[in-house]
């Protein structure tokens, strides 16, 4: 089959295909939309029954609390009530019920006639009557006000005395905006049609019918009212038929443009493909710090974006490496030099104990060996801890003062000859290796061990600009050159290295934290080191240390 024929046949097929993808694409457009309008419909109306049913509960509430007050019991002393519950709400009257259905007192905002017609008559018959008096505080229904042009519902309670309904205070109000109906107010839109209903009666309606809408309706709990709320659809079907109108047309320049397009991809990729083998060829040759951009596609761009990150990797694995290598290095030093020599040093003065058992010298032979075997014994330790735990752990956000104060108790403690402090605020969230605090253990012992007299050492926790500052300052003898110079050319040589393994912890830890490592003079004496560590970010959740 020829070229040109099997172009024909993918056309086609992919006509047909975009054709149904098109029509399924937007069919589903069409009953999404329409799910999510009914969901915000039913939302709304869900939200604004609840908020009514809310403010109803509250009302009886009201009611309830004031029946419940001493003194209700005195219907001598029903006006004050009556006053009370007017004066300090929005219902516009209240009325006090004796036990048997009689009106015992009526007032508020009435005509004084219908007030006396009122006082003193039977309403054992009304339903808010009944209700109260034999299910407790209630909310009658809705019932329509010709003069206002209004609804009005009446919320009553009982009276009690000693366990006994004795009573019913009743107080009558308006059903408005401003009573009930204020959840309801933002949801009448130009596009939306609200209505609040209970039972027959029509409470609220924001406007006229639709011709074509979508419906949510909730109740206000156990009152009966139901808002409803329509949505326009006439929007939504007028921009289903303009994606309708669009996707064919664009359907069409898709179909003209898939030809030249298949020409184009058919060039650009031997382009984009040639220059990933010369990326390949400069990582060969060890250029890490080469990189691609084939953006002309998403394939194309996530190709590049992959070798970029390939690269990325490759360079640090590299730097892993060299910094594998400085800890072997210091390692080997370590077991090669230092332990050797202090094994020198325990073996020559076992000799004189067993030349000179009977002499003080003896004794300070025996402190000698005590004091080198324990040195040999914490750079062991040091050592097993580099090699084992220094690896383990990927930065993470956690409290640093959390995590150092132990750290510096410990060391306090561990030398009781030392004055070892530490000030810092109550936490300080940062992003760092866990163990970063061994970092600062490292600085404190070695200011403990290396000095002359009673050591005294000040650890501070702080904010410095972006960063958290651990500063550790000591009044000892300070830490020699030849030491600062072995980390920062970052390998030990025969001539030229530390005399323990502390300093490079501590540059280790801070350096796989993204942090620095400050050394400066202490003024009169000793030194200052000073670990610089990023900040967490805000709202970052802080692990334990």
């Amino acid at each position: 089959m020829k070229l040109q024929t099997k172009l024909a046949v993918v056309l086609i097929a992919v006509t047909i295909l975009l054709s149904s993808a098109t029509y399924g694409g937007l069919e589903l457009y069409k009953q999404e939309e329409l799910a999510r309008s009914e969901d915000a419909v039913d939302e709304s109306a869900a939200l604004a029954a609840a908020q009514i049913e809310a403010t109803l509960d509250e009302r009886a509430d009201y009611v309830g609390y004031v029946a419940s007050k001493p003194g209700v019991t005195d219907f001598s002393n029903a006006g004050v009530v009556i006053d009370g519950v007017v004066d300090n709400s929005r219902f516009f009257a209240a009325q006090v019920i004796r036990a048997n259905g009689t009106v015992a007192a009526f007032d508020g905002q009435i005509d004084e006639e219908v007030r006396q017609s009122t006082v003193g008559s039977d309403v054992s018959d009304e339903a808010y009557f009944r209700d109260a008096r034999y299910r407790g505080a209630s909310v009658s229904d809705p019932q329509y006000v010709p003069s206002r042009d209004q609804y009005l519902v009446v919320v009553s309670a009982p009276i009690m005395e000693n366990g006994t309904v004795v009573g019913v205070l009743a107080a009558s109000i308006y059903v408005s905006s401003e009573t009930f109906l204020s959840p309801v107010a933002p949801l009448a839109r130009d596009d939306q049609r609200v209505t609040v209903g209970a039972g027959d009666e029509l409470l609220y309606e924001s406007r006229e019918p639709l011709a074509r809408a979508t419906t949510g309706r909730a109740t206000a709990g156990p009152y009966g009212w139901t808002v409803t709320v329509e949505r326009d659809r006439a929007p939504l079907d007028a921009r289903i038929r303009t994606l309708g109108l669009v996707q064919g047309v664009g359907l069409v320049v898709v179909l003209l443009l898939v030809g030249s397009l298949w020409v184009v991809e058919h060039r650009t990729s031997l382009r984009q493909t040639r220059r990933l083998l010369d990326g390949f060829a400069a990582l060969r040759e060890g250029e890490y710090e080469y990189s691609l951009d084939l953006g002309s596609a998403d394939e194309w761009r996530q190709i590049s974006e992959g070798f970029n990150v390939l690269a990325a990797g490759l360079d640090e694995r590299e730097a892993a490496i060299r910094e594998r290598e400085q800890r072997l290095g210091v390692l080997n030093r370590v077991l090669r030099h230092n332990l050797r020599n202090e094994m020198n040093v325990v073996l020559g003065y076992a000799e004189l104990l067993v030349e000179r058992a009977d002499e003080p010298e003896a004794v300070r032979a025996a402190e000698t060996i005590l004091d080198r075997g324990e040195r040999l014994v914490a750079t062991s330790e040091k050592a097993r801890w580099l090699d084992q735990r220094l690896d383990v752990a990927d930065p993470e956000t956690f409290d640093v003062v959390a995590g150092v104060e132990p750290v510096v108790a410990s060391v306090d403690e561990e030398f009781a000859d030392a004055d070892v402090s530490m000030t810092a605020p109550d936490s300080l969230a940062v992003r760092a290796v866990p163990n970063v605090a061994e970092a600062v253990r490292n600085l404190v012992e070695n200011a403990c061990e290396h000095h002359d007299d009673d050591a005294t050492v000040r650890v501070r926790v702080e904010v410095d600009g972006d960063q958290a500052a651990v500063v550790v300052a000591d009044d000892g003898p300070g830490i020699p050159d030849y030491e600062r110079s072995v980390l920062s050319e970052g390998e030990e040589t025969a001539l030229h290295h530390g005399s323990g393994i502390g300093l490079w912890v501590v540059t280790w830890l801070v350096g796989r934290s993204d942090g620095s490592v400050e050394f400066e003079e202490n003024d009169p004496r000793g030194s200052v080191v000073t670990l610089r560590l990023p900040l967490a970010e805000r709202d970052a959740p802080t692990s334990p240390p």
